[in-house]
């Protein structure tokens, strides 16, 4: 377990470090669990709308490669095409000064910036707004509340996985808590993470000058349980 003291700080993204490489055996091994992993049909059958509050860009493009991809025209705050599939939920980037609590849909998957990532300045705004959305979200009925998950932008750098045995492993005043962690399926098809960030640094872009995201050069890693998942691990 790291304390707090222990945690590293810095006051940007960590975009040309190297995720350590355990981080792939970590993932593989979570998108292995029914337990800690949904499929891009299940997110799209379950969430009414997906808000991804991000810095910027660069963080969004490197943590949400599977999402954007799938949901997404675009990281730069576009919404998708919901008339362009069956069931497919809007998807929005914005920046963390940019939320009203109010005026976010109901049954919208809020990602918000983990609050122990080690990025000062976005752990404290984070945290801001995440109790604002409480708030927000002990006012609304049942059917419209909000589902919070948190994702981390720098914190491979630092944390430690949970251990072999699978049992739970806290960091930082027990915020970062591997209960409430989960994963997409793979999207990538065989690729590592490693792969995955060489395209963002390439920057490839398609005929419409875009690069279309396919895979997170980040490990796509959430905490923060979505219902549809936390009634699976109920259930059984």
């Amino acid at each position: 377990m790291r304390h707090d003291e222990e945690r590293p700080r810095t006051s940007d993204f960590l975009s040309e470090a190297t995720v350590p490489g355990h981080w792939t055996q970590v993932l593989g091994g979570m998108r292995a669990n029914a337990f800690t992993r949904l499929s891009l049909d299940e997110v799209r059958a379950e969430a009414a709308h997906l808000l991804i509050l991000s810095p910027s860009p660069e963080v969004a493009r490197a943590c949400f490669g599977e999402m954007l991809g799938e949901f997404g025209d675009s990281v730069e705050g576009a919404v998708s095409d919901a008339g362009s599939k069956e069931n497919v939920p809007t998807l929005e980037v914005a920046g963390l000064d940019d939320v009203v609590p109010s005026h976010v849909p109901a049954g919208t998957w809020v990602f918000l910036p983990h609050r122990q990532d080690g990025w000062t300045e976005l752990e404290e705004a984070s945290a801001r707004l995440r109790r604002d959305l409480v708030k927000e979200n002990s006012g609304r009925a049942a059917a419209d509340k909000l589902v919070l998950i948190e994702y981390g932008i720098n914190l491979w750098l630092w944390a430690e996985p949970p251990s072999s045995g699978g049992d739970p492993v806290c960091h930082a005043g027990e915020l970062i808590s591997w209960e409430s962690a989960w994963a997409l399926e793979s999207g990538g098809g065989d690729r590592t993470v490693a792969d995955a960030g060489s395209d963002v640094a390439d920057g490839a872009v398609d005929s419409s000058g875009t690069r279309p995201p396919t895979a997170s050069a980040r490990p796509p890693i959430y905490f923060g349980l979505p219902p549809f998942l936390r009634k699976r691990r109920w259930d059984s």
